[in-house]
């Protein structure tokens, strides 16, 4: 079985063309069975902090995300659901109607990658921009997650501002926005003729295209997941209001490993 869709090449017969549609919907799947093996999984109740940690008032009122991350992010989720839509028809064109599709994506691609890099500046300087770096103690507290989820242990650490699922999630999201915006920026070049590069190069740089997109709808549904399960609502309250009561923050936060500020 064939993930990719074949045609003649400059230099072979059998070169890969295209991700078949099959192949990715597999990909987006895969997501689709991780959320049920999780739903199965947690049914019975999900965990909360063991581990020793200093706590605050349960009655504080603490700022988690600031009014800048917060618009970023919904203004950046309404871009990307764009992206993906916009995406999809052009993967399967005539599936989403004659819209000019080409030229949405490429506008919201533009939009997208200025958004990113305004992020990736203006971030670390407006909040904590170490709290999404990978520490050791991080490992640890990822062993401590996988053993709990298959039931080896009860304990379950407790955390800085992200816990190590997050901050490898937001890795992830970084290699794939780089692999899409390298790859989209070659196709968009030649598909204005601003540049030329050889088939064997646009080929690939389609399948990483394609193959990036997909993983990044995947990973994106995880987060939706993730983000919409009852004992994550806090989390999502906190990015609409920007604050955590310190009840929630006490039941997975070390005030050690981060210190929000409260009112």
């Amino acid at each position: 079985m064939s993930a990719f869709r074949y045609g003649r090449d400059y230099y072979t017969d059998a070169a890969a063309q295209q991700l078949l549609a099959a192949a990715a919907w597999f990909i987006v799947a895969i997501a689709g069975v991780w959320i049920a093996v999780h739903l199965l999984r947690r049914s019975a109740g999900h965990p909360v902090s063991t581990a020793a940690a200093a706590k605050v008032s349960p009655g504080a009122r603490l700022l988690r995300y600031e009014p800048g991350a917060r618009l970023y992010h919904w203004g950046n989720t309404f871009v990307v659901f764009g992206l993906a839509l916009s995406g999809v028809a052009l993967f399967a064109p005539g599936s989403l109607g004659g819209i000019a599709w080409l030229i949405l994506h490429e506008i919201l691609a533009a939009v997208f990658v200025a958004g990113l890099a305004f992020h990736a500046l203006v971030a670390p300087r407006r909040g904590d921009g170490r709290s999404m770096w990978f520490e050791a103690r991080d490992a640890r507290d990822l062993r401590v997650i996988a053993a709990n989820f298959f039931g080896r242990t009860r304990d379950y650490p407790a955390f800085g501002k992200y816990d190590p699922l997050q901050k490898i999630y937001h890795a992830i999201l970084t290699v794939l926005s780089a692999a899409l915006i390298v790859s989209g920026v070659v196709l968009f070049l030649n598909a204005e003729a601003w540049s030329t590069v050889g088939h064997p190069w646009m080929r690939r740089m389609r399948l990483v295209h394609d193959v990036s997109a997909f993983t990044f709808i995947a990973v994106l549904i995880g987060h939706v997941y993730f983000g919409i399960i009852r004992v994550n609502w806090p989390q999502l309250v906190s990015m609409v209001t920007g604050h955590i009561r310190g009840s929630s923050f006490n039941l997975y936060h070390d005030a050690n490993r981060w210190r929000p500020r409260g009112e």
